[in-house]
Parts: C-alpha cells; sequence; structure tokens
C-alpha cells in the first residue's frame, strides 16, 4: 500500500489538518482531507499534464512524505494550483470525481497517524504496530466507500 502524508507534526498550524492519500494505482487515489478545502474523503484521478505557470499565484507548498508497506521511502516538495474540482499538483492535474462527508472520529484518527508519522517518518520501524493499524484502518475505510461509490 502506498501512502502519501502531508508533513504535520503536532507542533504544526494550523494543528488540526491533514491530507492523506492512498493510491490505488498511479493515476487514482482516495484522499482523506482536513484542510482549507475541506473536511471530507475524496476520489481523484490523474487528468492531464501542465506545467506549473510562471506567472500564477501557487495556492500552497509543503512537503509530503510516501510511505509504501510501512516503511518510510522518501519525501517531496508539492506545489499546489487550487482549480476547484481540479488541483494542479507538480504538473499534474488531478481532478476530484466524488466526495464524502469524514465522521469526526475517522478525523481525530487520522489527524493522529498524520501527526505521529510527520513526526518519526525517519524512524517507522519504531511504530510497526501503528503502521499496521493505520494501514487495516485505511483499507476498511476504502472499502467501505468503494462498495457504497458502486450501490
Amino acid at each position: 500500500m502506498e501512502i502519501h502524508v502531508d508533513y504535520n507534526p503536532k507542533n504544526h498550524k494550523p494543528k488540526n489538518h491533514f491530507f492523506v492519500s492512498v493510491h490505488q494505482t498511479k493515476k487514482e487515489c482516495i484522499s482523506f482531507d482536513k484542510t482549507i478545502k475541506g473536511h471530507r474523503i475524496i476520489k481523484q484521478v490523474l487528468v492531464g499534464k501542465r506545467k506549473l505557470p510562471k506567472n500564477k499565484k501557487i495556492s500552497g507548498s509543503w512537503i509530503t512524505i510516501i510511505i509504501k508497506n510501512k516503511k518510510f521511502m522518501k519525501t517531496y516538495k508539492v506545489k499546489w494550483i487550487d482549480m476547484n474540482k481540479k488541483d494542479l499538483i507538480n504538473n499534474e492535474i488531478w481532478e476530484t470525481i466524488w466526495e464524502k462527508p469524514i465522521s469526526k472520529e475517522l478525523t481525530k484518527k487520522i489527524l493522529f497517524y498524520s501527526q505521529l508519522i510527520s513526526g518519526n517518518f525517519q524512524h517507522l520501524d519504531r511504530y510497526k504496530k501503528e503502521m499496521s493499524d493505520f494501514e487495516e484502518m485505511l483499507k476498511e475505510q476504502i472499502k467501505k466507500l468503494t462498495n457504497r461509490v458502486k450501490q
């Protein structure tokens, strides 16, 4: 399982925001979002590529952590331009194709794991149980969501 976690340690501002994406394929992901764009779960698909324009203001920039099979892989810098249902992220256009509400309980859990990972990403081997629990929780949530969407 490949998970992208936006850098979000406990002392980060705003303290209660997170963005976590689980990549289903190279062109599809399910994202858990509590940011300025919303408090929701979304499915995004890669719909194209376009260079970040030099004359347009960047909406945001941050570091994202990639975890694969419960292990830290790498970090990368994100540059984002908000285009409503579409987002230009590092020269890729991602479109939100559906959106669901996120519960308070799930929000608390994802915030906890987002902060745990952000504060310890280079030493995740110390958190094997937590990483397994995180992956299982995400798998369960995605299974529920995809079954609901098919109906």
